[in-house]
C-alpha cells in the first residue's frame, strides 16, 4: 500500500493563527491534514514537525530529513497545508525542492490541490506558486519592517522579552506594548549606573552584585559582559533604539553565512522617545558612555580574530558547572596562558596552565579511544540490530493486514453490507490500531538508528578522533576546536588541592551496553 508523509511548519506570516503558539498552530494544521488523509484513505507513515524559524532549507533540519527520504521515492505523496510551507527561500532552494519531487515522482497534496510532478501543467503551476510565494514573503517582510519602524517612532517596545529592570506591559486601548519598571530589578539597574559613574569597573560591579547575592533574571552569576550590556542600552534613559542590530550576509566556501552585527556607538543607530519611564537620566546615561569610550580607546580591529582557546565552548568546571575560560597576564609579564573557571570568585576550582590541561585531555582521549575500539569490536550491536529489524518487519506486516482490512471496509460499505454507523465504527478502530502501529514502528526505528550509529561509529567519529590525536600539534586552535566539538559534547575540569588535574570526557559516541 502506498505511504504518505505529513510536513507541518508554522510560518511567521500566518494571519489566521497569529495569536497562537507554534504548538497550537501545528495542531490545527495537523487536524486539517488528518482529515484529508482519512477522507481519501491515505496511509500516513510519518509526520515531520518543523518548529524552528528560517526561510532557507539550511536552517530547517526536518525538511532536510524529509527531502532526503522523498528523493528515494519512499512516499507516494507529501501532505502540506499549502505549498509555501515547503519553501519560501531563494531560487536555489525552490529549484532543489522542485527537482526532488519531480525526479522521485512524489505528489504534493494540499487541501486545495494535488500537484503531480508527472503532469507538465502541475509542475509549472507548482514552480510558479513557489515563485509567487517568495514574492509575497519579501512584500510582507518589507511591510513588517515598516510597521516596526513606525511602532518604534511611536515609542512602543518591540521586543518579546523585556530588558533587565523592566517587564512588558500591554498598552491600554491600543495595539502594542511598552515597558513598566520591575519592582526588584529596577533598583539594581540604578545601582549599576551609580557605581559605574563613580568609576567602578564592570568587573567590580559584577563582583559587588554577586557578593551581595543579587540574583540575575535567570539565576546565574553576574558577569562584566552582562553589566556592560546594561550600561550600553539606551532603553534605560527612556529611549527605543532601532537599527542597532543588523544581519550581515557573506559567502564562505560556497555557502551563505549570516552573522548578527551590533552597533556599540549610540550615534550609529536611530533613537526614539519611548512611552516607558526612564531608570536613569539622559545626562547620566551619556556620562556612562563617555566613561566607556575613555576606558576603551579606539583600536584597529583585526579582519579575522584567531581563536586562542582550543577548548572554547566545551570545557566546563566540574565543581560549579560554569565555563572554563582562557586568561592571560599583561604583556610585560608574558607568562603562559592559564585556564580558569569564570566563576573563580565564588568557585574554589584552581586554575592551571593551558598546556598542562591540554596534555591531560589528549591523554584522556587516547585512553578512551583505545578502550572504546576494544568494546566496539568485541561486543558490537549485530544481534540487537537484527532483533530490532525483525520487530520492525513484523510491525509492517501487521500494518499491511490492517490496510487490507481498511480497503475491505470501504468495499463492504459500497456494497451495502455495512451501514454507515458500522463503517464509521470499524474505520475508527482500524485507524487507532494503525496509529498505534505507526508509533511502535517510530520507536523501533529510533532504536535501530541509534544501534546502527553505534555499530558504524568506527567509520565516522573514531577516525576523526584518530585524526585529531595524530595531527593535533600541526593544527590551528580553530581546527582543533572544530574537531573536538565533533567528538565530545563537553569536557569537565578540576584541579585538586595537591595540584592533580582531573578531566572527564563526555564523548558523542554512545556507550556500548
Amino acid at each position: 500500500m502506498e505511504q504518505y508523509v505529513k510536513y507541518l511548519r508554522k510560518s511567521r506570516f500566518d494571519r489566521d493563527y497569529a495569536e497562537l503558539s507554534v504548538e497550537e498552530t501545528l495542531k490545527r494544521h495537523e487536524a486539517i491534514l488528518d482529515k484529508i488523509a482519512q477522507d481519501r484513505g491515505y496511509c500516513v507513515a510519518k509526520t515531520y514537525y518543523e518548529v524552528v524559524s528560517g526561510e532557507s532549507i539550511a536552517a530547517r533540519p526536518e525538511i532536510q530529513k524529509m527531502l532526503e527520504e522523498v528523493s528515494t521515492g519512499l512516499y507516494a505523496g507529501v501532505l502540506v497545508v499549502d505549498q509555501e510551507r515547503l519553501a519560501r527561500g531563494n531560487g536555489a532552494d525552490q529549484a532543489y525542492i522542485s527537482q526532488v519531487f519531480q525526479f522521485s515522482g512524489t505528489k504534493i497534496i494540499t487541501p486545495m490541490k494535488i500537484y503531480d510532478p508527472a503532469n507538465e501543467f502541475d509542475e509549472e503551476y507548482f514552480e510558479f506558486g513557489l515563485f509567487m510565494s517568495r514574492r509575497e514573503y519579501k512584500t510582507i517582510n518589507r511591510r513588517l519592517i515598516r510597521g516596526r519602524d513606525s511602532s518604534a517612532s511611536e515609542g512602543k517596545y518591540l521586543g518579546s522579552i523585556a530588558p533587565y529592570g523592566y517587564e512588558r506591559s500591554k498598552i491600554k486601548q491600543e495595539k502594542g506594548y511598552t515597558l513598566a519598571v520591575h519592582p526588584e530589578e529596577g533598583p539594581v539597574v540604578k545601582k549599576i549606573f551609580e557605581l559605574y559613574l563613580a568609576h567602578s569597573g564592570t568587573k567590580s560591579i559584577a563582583n559587588y552584585l554577586n557578593d551581595h547575592n543579587v540574583p540575575t533574571r535567570h539565576g546565574g552569576l553576574w558577569t562584566y559582559s552582562t553589566v556592560a550590556q546594561i550600561l550600553s542600552n539606551p532603553v534605560y534613559m527612556g529611549k527605543i533604539r532601532r537599527g542597532w542590530s543588523k544581519q550581515v550576509k557573506s559567502m564562505e566556501n560556497g555557502a551563505v553565512k549570516r552573522r548578527i552585527r551590533r552597533s556599540r556607538d549610540v550615534d550609529s543607530y536611530a533613537l526614539y522617545g519611548g512611552l516607558h519611564p526612564a531608570l536613569v537620566s539622559e545626562e547620566d546615561f551619556l556620562g556612562a558612555q563617555d566613561i566607556r569610550r575613555e576606558r576603551k580607546p579606539a583600536a584597529r580591529v583585526k579582519d579575522r580574530l584567531e581563536l586562542q582557546n582550543p577548548f572554547a565552548g566545551i570545557l566546563y568546571c566540574s565543581i560549579c558547572g560554569q565555563r572554563i575560560g582562557r586568561t592571560t597576564s599583561s604583556a610585560k609579564r608574558s607568562t603562559p596562558p592559564r585556564l580558569r573557571c569564570v566563576n573563580s570568585r565564588n568557585c574554589h576550582n584552581r586554575s592551571a596552565y593551558l598546556d598542562a590541561v591540554e596534555k591531560k585531555i589528549i591523554a584522556a582521549l587516547r585512553t578512551w579511544l583505545k578502550g572504546y575500539q576494544v568494546k566496539l569490536h568485541t561486543v558490537g550491536y549485530a544481534d540487537d540490530i537484527k532483533e530490532t529489524s525483525e520487530r520492525i518487519s513484523r510491525i509492517r506486516q501487521e500494518q499491511k493486514k490492517l490496510s487490507a482490512q481498511m480497503d475491505s471496509t470501504f468495499d463492504l460499505v459500497e456494497q451495502g453490507v455495512y451501514s454507515l454507523e458500522v463503517f464509521q465504527e470499524r474505520r475508527t478502530k482500524l485507524t487507532l490500531a494503525m496509529e498505534e502501529l505507526q508509533a511502535r514502528e517510530a520507536r523501533e526505528a529510533e532504536t535501530l538508528e541509534r544501534l546502527e550509529a553505534a555499530q558504524t561509529a568506527d567509520a565516522g567519529l573514531i577516525p576523526q578522533t584518530e585524526e585529531l590525536l595524530a595531527s593535533y600539534d600541526a593544527m590551528t586552535n580553530e581546527e582543533r576546536n572544530a574537531l573536538l566539538k565533533e567528538i565530545v559534547d563537553r569536557i569537565e575540569y578540576e584541579k585538586k588541592a595537591d595540584g592533580t588535574i582531573v578531566v572527564d570526557l563526555y564523548p558523542k559516541l554512545p556507550e556500548l551496553l
